[in-house]
């Protein structure tokens, strides 16, 4: 069980104006905190002041971008690809489909200069679907800082990573779609060092996956300094309780991450009382400096507690003060510094920018600061023409400013978008719907039915979760995608769905925990969803063949309703094709842009009529690249191996608006942010 430190009462009141003058308080509040026994979580004493705290710069993350090079390596071509189902389309329609062919081994070659981050190749061609396998090569000169070591921080590399470091191997990762981390193990400080990512991008046929193979050290990948205390993967939380609609607002902050090992010291003694005691291990201080929107600024100091054998997680809950709410329609942001000291010296130092909102579902609504919220928007794939998911500043700030012109207030995608993205959305105040990419993974081959692949599921949801939590824009966390039907009666899915369910609560317990599934006009009412606050309703009724019908999209909502009314019910996909090949054909033909505009318009005006729905998020704000032989339901079954594009994007993969385009932002446009 986690304990969080919560202030006494009558200290609450004391430090509340937060102002030097009311020491002897905060010595009381102090006194009482160091008597509390934390599982999983350390803390001691706070103390509160405005003045700030003089310290000496520990070294900063060193970003790994020029000087890279690439070559190509000989390895077996991946297996012959076959397309995933169509969405929320019977598991069994992927089974006649054709299967994109094997691509053809490649060569060996010489060293090449290559960018990092980059894809492989910034154009989708079929035959280069299920990937292949590069080695990169970087040769860099590290600081020599006493009392330091490094690590390696990868944001993205798709799909596998095998990281060596002067010839030695020093760490792998297998997943395509989450930031990892390796120790330096063998860095020479002051000197050339060389580091090898083999970068394998061939995709496993069994994985259910809906969007282009892109493969290549696609984010950042930095050197990060450890001293001899660090918090790895630390996040501040804020969450708010208000009284009325964004009103009467207190403000807390849940601090989470994991202290490492501290050094191994000599024991140190002192004589009380004439006995030789002793003296406990030297502590870690965290001091987190908060500037606020408008005021001034002030300083919370928070103990830490670690051990020398191992690490220790720290989850530690403190009150602030008089706070300044974070919104989509005011996105205001506290910069905070955090430095944590050790044996007087500050050992590590990170920049946050945090919003102080509070996101809850209450009687099957969905709250933002208190207050009923309508949400709005687009979802998007990280896939720019060029560079495929490998995004350039200019590319994330297009993203944000293509969302804010079509009036979205949410955007959402299938896997954890890049730091960068979810930084300018939380400046922009865009909403963010974060999803872990369990997608479809309990049809065809059923990967989670062994604990092995049930268990990398799970690792992939926390991965997700530690990389969105703390951006105030991310305001679900959802933990897969279009499962099976019936999770009840599939007892592998309802173990993974649970599991997940409860990870990704412990990681951010201050963000509601989602599902989001697939349709079918008559569905039987599933108990495992009682374990979500949102549930997430991936509806194509009136494109698809086996919703053909919209007419039935009004009946089955109400009957979603009544089945969960404790959860919040978001209609996260829906939308129809609009291809350019047959633009012009009449609008009662699949696949014109005059059936995509009528299909979005009217599936908007539902939901406007529908005020039990928390909000509805088109699918897609772009088009985008994917697997080989898509049709996308204009014409039934699948097409030649060159069909490649996504079309039901309301800008083309050019950035061209379609006429649904301007349907979408009339609606958005006029629907309130809040009800």
């Amino acid at each position: 069980m986690t304990l969080a430190v919560a202030i006494a009462a009558a200290g609450l009141a004391a430090i509340a104006p937060w102002r030097s003058a009311q020491l002897p308080a905060r010595d009381r509040v102090a006194e009482a905190m160091g008597r509390l026994a934390l599982t999983f979580a350390a803390t001691a004493a706070l103390a509160v002041s405005l003045a700030p705290a003089a310290a000496a710069a520990p070294p900063r993350a060193i970003e790994l971008r020029s000087g890279w090079e690439v070559r190509d390596v000989v390895v077996p071509p991946a297996p012959p690809q076959p397309p995933p189902p169509l969405e929320t389309s019977p598991s069994a329609a992927a089974s006649a489909a054709p299967r994109a062919p094997a691509q053809a081994a490649q060569a060996p070659s010489d060293w090449r200069p290559a960018r990092v981050p980059s894809a492989f190749s910034g154009v989708a061609r079929a035959a280069e679907y299920g990937g292949t396998e590069k080695l990169y090569r970087l040769v860099f000169t590290p600081p020599a800082v006493e009392g330091y070591e490094w690590k390696l921080r990868f944001e993205q590399v798709r799909r596998r990573a095998v990281v060596s470091l002067n010839g030695q191997r020093i760490g792998i990762s297998i997943d395509p779609y989450t930031p990892f981390e390796v120790p330096a193990t063998g860095l020479r400080p002051g000197e050339p060092n060389t580091l090898e990512v083999l970068v394998d991008s061939r995709k496993d046929p069994k994985l259910q996956e809906g969007w282009w193979n892109w493969g290549g050290i696609v984010r950042p990948v930095s050197l990060v300094p450890v001293g001899p205390a660090h918090v790895s993967d630390l996040a501040l939380m804020p969450t708010v309780h208000c009284a009325g609609p964004a009103t009467d607002c207190e403000a807390t902050l849940l601090i989470d991450g994991i202290l490492g090992k501290l050094p191994a010291q000599e024991p140190q003694t002192e004589v009380v009382e004439g006995r030789r005691v002793r003296l406990p291990l030297p502590q870690p201080l965290l001091t987190l400096r908060f500037r606020p929107p408008r005021g001034e600024p002030f300083t919370a100091r928070v103990p830490l507690r670690g051990v020398r054998g191992g690490r220790r997680r720290q989850k530690i809950q403190i009150e602030l003060p008089r706070p300044q709410l974070w919104s989509p329609d005011r996105p205001r942001l506290y910069s905070v510094t955090a430095a944590v000291r050790y044996e007087g010296e500050v050992v590590q130092r990170e920049r946050h920018r945090i919003g102080m909102r509070s996101i809850e579902v209450r009687d099957g609504v969905l709250l933002l600061n208190n207050r009923p919220i309508n949400l709005r928007g687009a979802s998007i794939h990280e896939d720019a023409p060029g560079r495929g998911a490998a995004l350039t500043g200019f590319d994330m700030d297009t993203v944000v400013r293509e969302l804010k012109e079509l009036r979205a207030n949410v955007t959402r995608s299938h896997y954890v978008l890049s730091e960068g993205l979810l930084r300018r959305f939380d400046e922009a105040g865009i909403l963010v719907y974060n999803q872990a990419p369990i997608w479809q993974r309990d049809g065809g081959a059923n990967l989670l039915k062994t604990p092995l692949q049930r268990s990398r599921a799970v690792a992939q949801v926390r991965r997700t979760v530690l990389a969105g939590r703390g951006h105030p824009s991310v305001i679900v966390q959802s933990v897969a995608n279009e499962l099976t039907f019936r999770p009840d009666k599939r007892p592998a899915s309802r173990r993974f769905l649970l599991e997940a369910a409860e990870v990704a609560r412990d990681l951010d317990p201050q963000t509601p925990v989602a599902v989001d599934i697939k349709t079918r006009p008559v569905l039987e009412r599933q108990g495992t969803y009682e374990a979500f606050d949102v549930i997430g309703i991936n509806q194509y009724f009136g494109w698809y063949p086996w919703v053909e019908d919209f007419n039935l999209l009004q009946p089955f909502l109400e009957r979603m309703r009544a089945d969960y009314p404790e959860q919040a019910l978001v209609m996260t996909e829906f939308g129809a094709e609009g291809r350019p090949d047959i633009a012009d054909w009449p609008a009662d033909v699949k696949g014109s842009y005059g059936f995509q505009t009528q299909h979005v318009a009217r599936t908007i005006d539902l939901v406007d009529r529908l005020p039990f729905m928390s909000g509805a998020i088109h699918w897609t704000l772009r088009e985008f690249e994917i697997y080989p032989h898509w049709r996308g339901g204009a014409v039934p079954g699948y097409g030649p191996n060159d069909n490649i594009r996504h079309h039901k994007g309301v800008l083309t993969y050019d950035g061209d608006r379609k006429p649904a385009w301007r349907e979408l932002r009339e609606r958005f446009a006029r629907t309130p942010l809040y009800r």
